[in-house]
């Protein structure tokens, strides 16, 4: 059976423009708050009163995703302190990122350099690695269904065209699509900015309510693939605002 729409139960954003969840986005233009690669820093930002568990050490790339992604599940409120934990096994996570979580990535190789193999933090290394924000996500929300992650230069879209693949297929009934970039200038290319950040979006294969939104895979496919230059959240920040907004009073 094709997926030809996926129904939007829940949406979060950590944007140097603001954060929130919901049509927040649109009747509050977010997206034109941070439309501009070079909209501002999200210096300080913690990932703390988003989530039930402690965290020793979060690469900000990490922290962006968790937020965000909490925001798209369980809007401001957060998380219930008392919610029933268990393995969703139909629960997906499609992660993007153009340049992953440089921060612990430059921060190990500085300890590399300075102190030696031996004793560069094994615990700041494995959250250099792009797949990392993701696999915590998962790990957070008990998603245990399919997970793909995309790092590089790819169409944003192909977070959504996953998405559809696992509805179609059965091997999954809801997912999570974020994208996420946390990039450190020291690490990108001279004149290079990003925006940093996260975008998550809770999509279903059938609502289990009344969505948030809808999006048209016909309209979405039609749209030009958007740059990822400046990083997978402004292409994505691009990319949803090219479709039409969902119904909503102020939008």
């Amino acid at each position: 059976m094709s997926q030809d729409v996926l129904h939007v139960g829940g949406m979060g954003w950590i944007l140097p423009g603001g954060t929130g969840c919901g049509t927040a986005f649109w009747t509050e233009d977010i997206a034109a708050a941070t439309a501009e690669e070079s909209a501002g820093t999200l210096a300080g930002f913690s990932a703390k009163p988003f989530l039930n568990s402690v965290k020793g050490y979060l690469d900000p790339a990490s922290s962006y995703c968790l937020a965000a992604s909490a925001l798209a599940l369980f809007g401001t409120g957060g998380p219930p302190a008392d919610a029933a934990r268990g393995l969703r096994e139909q629960a997906g996570i499609c992660s993007l990122t153009r340049y992953g979580a440089t921060l612990s990535g430059f921060r190990f190789y500085q300890q590399f350099l300075e102190k030696g193999a031996r004793l560069a933090s094994p615990l700041i290394f494995p959250h250099g690695y792009a797949n990392t924000a993701g696999n915590l996500a998962a790990i957070e929300f008990e998603f245990g269904g399919p997970h793909m992650v995309f790092y590089g230069a790819q169409d944003v879209r192909e977070g959504f065209e996953f998405a559809a693949r696992r509805f179609a297929e059965g091997s999954a009934d809801e997912m999570l699509v974020v994208a996420y970039e946390s990039a450190e200038a020291n690490v990108l290319p001279d004149g290079t900015t990003v925006l940093p950040g996260a975008i998550a979006l809770h999509v279903r294969a059938t609502p289990d309510k009344t969505p948030l939104w809808q999006i048209d895979l016909t309209a979405l496919r039609a749209l030009s693939a958007a740059s990822v230059e400046h990083g997978m959240v402004q292409a994505l920040l691009r990319t949803l605002t090219a479709l039409p907004p969902p119904a909503v009073s102020g939008a």
